[in-house]
């Protein structure tokens, strides 16, 4: 049994030949590569079977590592490191001319996080370069929140994964594009743990004037695309939390020819033969404990054989809390009824 430490040696050693490596966030587990070796980030898409149009994010050790990351830091962007860092928040800030264009899909802007994890942060400090690291799992598939997880998703690849327990949080960080303009301007582009109106509260405590802008275009944030997170089996979402499940199959089953085979690059699972099981997926009733559930229920009850999954939208799923969990369970689902 391997201790942290020989785990840790062995990352780094892997990371400096230019491999790639399985890390633990408080988030997800990442497929974690040093952004100096251009040929370990093409490492990483390839091994994800992910396309190159989607970014990936860099993750720092310290505020100070971030600033050589971006063109431009700024006080707002000082003002959300000091209060969610380390933490799961990302901001999208201009790419300095040193950062590798396949990590920001050819894009002027660069998504980085410091991760809340205390073996992520080790292995940071102790390579002394960011790492890129998007959700270690095969594109537009479930994200990982176990090393298990891993190891299963990427047995063929044999990827090294270092072990940190389960993640605390559950689901990916919350993307917010900031632009320091006279007013501040900012965007989330992918929901998370950090609701808005944390983002707010704080801002508003250090005295800055900004506006949230909602209609902007979401390609510079990971994990845009319409369809992402899928099971192996389709996963249908009902708002009716009265209908039978004998009813939705026979709808879904009725819309299934009607479905593509493939959404931005994400093939969409349809049995040929028709669906005729079902598992219900069931989640707390608390949202945070149901978002640190969701992937790993998922893929549990994937795994018990059924044709679908059914997950029902109760009265009690609303409010902001309960919008980042919707968010992935909407975009992880085959249908919504």
């Amino acid at each position: 049994m391997q201790t942290i430490n020989e785990a840790l040696a062995k990352a780094k050693s892997i990371l400096e030949e230019g491999g790639v490596i399985g890390l633990p966030t408080e988030t997800v587990y990442g497929l974690a590569a040093r952004i100096d070796i251009p040929s370990a980030i093409e490492k990483i898409f390839t091994t994800k079977e992910r396309p190159f149009f989607d970014p990936l994010i860099v993750h720092v050790s310290s505020i100070e590592q971030a600033k050589k990351v971006t063109a431009f830091w700024g006080p707002a962007s000082q003002a959300l490191a000091e209060a969610f860092w380390p933490g799961p928040l990302t901001l999208i800030l201009p790419r300095d001319p040193s950062i590798n264009l396949m990590i920001t899909a050819g894009l002027d802007s660069v998504g980085i996080r410091m991760p809340n994890h205390p073996i992520a942060q080790a292995l940071l400090q102790d390579v002394g370069v960011p790492l890129a690291a998007p959700s270690a799992n095969k594109f537009g598939r479930t994200s990982p929140t176990s090393a298990g997880h891993v190891r299963v998703e990427f047995k063929d690849e044999n990827v090294f994964v270092v072990d940190g327990g389960d993640c605390q949080i559950g689901i990916e960080s919350t993307v917010l594009l900031v632009k320091h303009r006279e007013k501040v301007e900012l965007s989330i582009l992918r929901r998370g743990h950090i609701l808005k109106s944390d983002i707010e509260r704080v801002l508003q405590e250090k005295g800055f004037q900004f506006e949230f802008i909602e209609q902007v275009d979401k390609r510079e944030s990971p994990g845009h695309m319409k369809h992402h997170y899928m099971p192996p089996v389709p996963l249908i979402v009902c708002a009716d939390h009265q209908r039978s499940p004998e009813s939705i199959l026979k709808e879904v089953n009725e819309k299934l020819n009607e479905l593509p085979d493939e959404i931005e690059s994400i093939r969409i699972i349809k049995p040929q033969g028709g669906i005729h099981s079902y598992a219900v997926l069931q989640l707390s009733q608390d949202p945070l404990l149901a978002t640190r559930e969701f992937y790993g229920k998922l893929r549990e009850v994937a795994n018990q054989g059924p044709d679908s999954i059914l997950f029902y939208r109760e009265p009690q799923h609303s409010g902001e809390r309960w919008e980042s969990l919707f968010d992935r369970l909407n975009k992880a689902a085959s249908l919504i009824l």
